[in-house]
């Protein structure tokens, strides 16, 4: 979020002066205590934060107020430093002037206060009373963070019921799945009497839950096993209630039991039988770790399926041979999936044929896209002049407010990071559409931009790349190219999500990308992204 990169980039302002060997300005210690304190104390809030304008179009108030306070006081010392050194500038070029026998000294005795002396003094007096302002704009901030309780706000649709009521109409389609499915199916009934856990991982919309669903509702699979359950995990998970739900679809009775209770129960509902159980939409070690005592292996050749964006998880549920790894649909499946969606099983017609496919090629063979902007044109007039539109305009209308299935999908993954984490990913967004991105320019910029947080005994190049490794485990960069020693070497990001980062990034003043319709003299931004075309 851009005011946790503000409120560390500020830091490492101030970091920066305090080592520095030779210093351009020196800072009021009990001022840089004070602001000190108060900074790391907004962090420390930041990294639990849930803000409640997390899946609104408009900025959350209060994440602008520390925005504009970090960097208020950023602008400050920096522009005190310049001061200082035009300051010391004049005075060395008014003393490479010579001394003159009629000189009066050099002094200033007019008492106009325009002395060399004087002016450093004004200044510094300035800066002094300029930096207390804005420490005391952060302390009022600081007070009203103090009352605002840690636990999550619940400002947002739920997210099950969001799966629930639109996965069934927007993905009920499968196409570019059969061999996939062939092969889960095939895991789920391969005579292997042990418990298996088999993860399917993936980026948001990119058709996990679309394929486990496949599996699931499948007239062989309900014959095969003793038990068919289904549970829908999300962010915001609440573990006795998934154990309730599991446990009521098994056919057992949960009353008013606690969590171990209901562990010891659904383990004595599920012991003897063959079950299969889907656990939709994971996201983190801590569920399964609740979860996995629940389910026994009584070697009957029961099974558990994981849907998940996390691919550290995937891994943590079982070794790389045992994990679905979702890619994206190919041409011809992207093709019939945008076909059937927009026309049914009616023929395409062939003067939109050009311009469908152009509008397909745009979606990068994500499901999830091609299925919303599919669904937008079945209900529109189908004519040559409004799908230009549509593929002049296809990740804006995709990812817009107004339809936000898409966009409430892939923003899961945003919200769901860590805080020092999201200024990398709003990163992004200043690179152009289907770039390849060498991983070490990545590394490189992240590094000069200042929103690093420092950590002890690592360098920040070796944190920018952990962190680079960390968004590709979570599926928002996609690895382009490994190097020899298995390390991302270039990466790219699919234009759906460049698009969520670049509307983020704007929101919360990240950074401002200049158009030709941008009012002359945008001053008030920290970084400006200049495009090519422009």
């Amino acid at each position: 979020m851009a005011a946790y990169a503000s409120l560390i980039s500020l830091m490492k302002v101030i970091d920066d002066i305090e080592t520095h060997p030779s210093p351009p300005i020196f800072l009021d210690k009990q001022q840089v205590e004070s602001l000190t304190e108060k900074l790391v104390f907004l962090q420390e809030f930041l990294e639990s934060y849930n803000s409640p304008y997390a899946y609104s179009d408009e900025a959350d108030p209060l994440e602008m107020r520390i925005v504009d306070a970090a960097q208020a006081a950023e602008d400050v010392i920096e522009s005190y430093i310049i001061d200082t050194i035009h300051l010391s500038a004049a005075a060395t070029d008014d003393g490479a002037g010579g001394d003159d026998d009629d000189d009066d000294g050099g002094g200033d005795d007019d008492g106009d206060g325009d002395g060399d002396g004087d002016g450093e003094q004004i200044s510094c007096i300035h800066f002094y009373q300029d930096l207390q302002n804005v420490i005391e704009e952060v302390d009022m901030i600081k007070k009203e963070v103090t009352g605002i309780t840690r636990e999550k706000v619940v400002h947002q649709r739920n997210v099950a019921d969001l799966r629930s009521s639109s996965s069934t109409e927007k993905s009920s389609i499968m196409v570019g799945f059969d061999d996939v499915l062939h092969q889960l199916l095939h895991k789920l009934t391969d005579g292997n009497t042990n418990l298996q856990i088999i993860p399917i991982v993936g980026m948001g919309g990119i058709g996990k839950t679309t394929l486990a669903k496949g599996a699931f509702e499948h007239k062989f699979i309900k014959d095969h096993f003793d038990i068919c359950v289904w549970a829908t995990i999300s962010q915001d998970y609440n573990i006795v209630e998934t154990l309730r739900q599991v446990l009521s679809r098994a056919g057992g009775s949960s009353s008013s039991m606690d969590e171990k209770e209901l562990v010891v129960e659904l383990h004595k509902c599920l012991w003897g039988r063959r079950y299969l159980v889907i656990l939709d939409d994971m996201w983190t070690i801590d569920v399964w770790d609740r979860l996995k005592f629940s389910f026994p292996d009584c070697s009957k050749g029961s099974r558990i399926v994981v849907t998940t964006r996390m691919s550290n998880l995937a891994a943590y549920l079982t070794d790389s041979y045992g994990v679905f790894k979702m890619g994206f649909l190919d041409k011809a499946s992207s093709w019939t999936l945008f076909s059937k969606t927009v026309f049914g099983e009616q023929g395409f017609p062939t003067q939109l044929e050009r311009i469908g496919k152009k509008i397909v090629g745009k979606c990068n063979g994500l499901p999830l896209a091609i299925a919303v902007i599919g669904g937008l044109m079945a209900k529109s007039e189908p004519t040559v002049e409004y799908w230009e539109h549509i593929k002049e305009n296809l990740s804006s209308i995709v990812n817009s407010e107004n339809d936000d299935y898409c966009l409430r999908i892939l923003k899961l993954s945003y919200n769901h990071l860590p805080a020092y984490l999201k200024p990398c990913f709003l990163y992004m967004g200043v690179f152009e559409e289907d770039r390849e991105l060498s991983a070490s320019e990545i590394v490189e910029l992240w590094e000069s931009e200042g929103f690093l947080k420092p950590l002890d005994n690592k360098s920040l190049t070796t944190i920018a790349k952990e962190y680079l490794q960390e968004l590709v485990d979570r599926n928002l960069i996609l690895v382009h190219e490994l190097g020899l020693l298995g390390n991302v070497k270039s990466c790219k990001i699919h234009d759906l999500l460049r698009d969520l980062s670049m509307k983020e990034a704007q929101k919360q003043r990240f950074f401002y990308v200049l158009r030709e319709e941008s009012p002359v003299g945008v001053i008030s931004q920290h970084r400006i992204v200049i495009p090519k075309y422009f």
